[in-house]
């Protein structure tokens, strides 16, 4: 119960993440350019860090496994570097990744599908779908690009509402409790 206490306490964190959340959301739907573009510098970051985590451990790591953190310390720092230099081009190469998987996986589904008998019309529909997206976004991968991109916001303004929601409730948990709500511990007994 202390913990919800808290948490009531401080129900306008989370409705400022809701709020944050539906700004974003709102503006990668109307500008999925500069939203993917950011999506690329940031992974680019990511990756800049990862390598570096990489070289450090193949410096001060395990000496059994120290080339092989060397090789992928210094591809991610490559990576990194190309995604930093080219953000857009960088996602490109996710779009089209993806659109792979998705068509060798429908090829490996419709192949279980007709191996098996249980199930086989829902293994079928999915293994069409995953090849029918896979061709799609192999088609027009810069469409899927905004595609994703707006999807992304999508999800942020209905994470938004949810926090919101929950921020609200917890607002009125913590009025309508007032003082039938256990303060929070803050120390341990002697």
């Amino acid at each position: 119960m202390a913990d919800v206490a808290q948490m009531a306490k401080e129900w306008w964190l989370l409705a400022v993440l809701g709020i944050v959340s539906l700004v974003c959301g709102v503006l990668a739907i109307v500008y999925p350019d500069v939203t993917l573009l950011a999506v690329g510098i940031i992974f680019g970051f990511y990756l800049l860090m990862a390598g570096v985590f990489e070289l450090v451990d193949a410096i001060v790591g395990d000496p059994a496994s120290r080339a092989l953190s060397a090789i992928v310390g210094i591809v991610a720092l490559l990576a990194g570097l190309i995604c930093l230099r080219r953000p857009g081009d960088s996602l490109l190469a996710i779009i089209v990744v993806l659109g792979a998987y998705l068509i060798v996986t429908g090829v490996v589904r419709l192949v279980r599908a007709f191996a098996s008998v249980e199930h086989r019309g829902w293994a079928l529909l999915t293994a069409v779908v995953d090849l029918i997206l896979g061709i799609l976004i192999l088609s027009w991968p810069d469409e899927s690009l905004v595609t994703l991109a707006v999807l992304f916001g999508i999800s942020l303004i209905f994470r938004g509402i949810f926090a919101l929601v929950a921020a609200f409730q917890l607002r009125r948990l913590r009025k309508e409790g007032g003082s039938d709500m256990a303060p929070p511990i803050t120390a341990a007994p002697a």
